[in-house]
């Protein structure tokens, strides 16, 4: 599933599975809560919520809220990490 890509774009999409799953593995979560996590963060459905449709613009904002929530974990503020924004 999911749309045609340039490299560029297709390097974005892979960065932004890596930060998903480095988020993953950081608060021990499986796979589909930290889908739905991205779900409620960027306000989408399930159908929706698939990096393989993600523009550019929307891979960088996956990136921006994964790598927010994992500084929160590194200063020792996990419970605040369902509210990011």
């Amino acid at each position: 599933m999911g749309t045609l890509a340039n490299g560029d774009l297709r390097h974005k999409r892979i960065l932004a599975h890596r930060a998903l799953e480095h988020l993953q593995q950081s608060r021990h979560m499986e796979k589909w809560e930290v889908y739905i996590w991205l779900q409620a963060k960027l306000g989408l459905n399930d159908q929706q919520a698939h990096i393989g449709m993600f523009s550019d613009g929307m891979c960088d904002e996956v990136i921006r809220l994964c790598y927010k929530a994992l500084s929160l974990i590194h200063t020792s503020e996990p419970t605040r990490l369902l509210s990011i924004s």
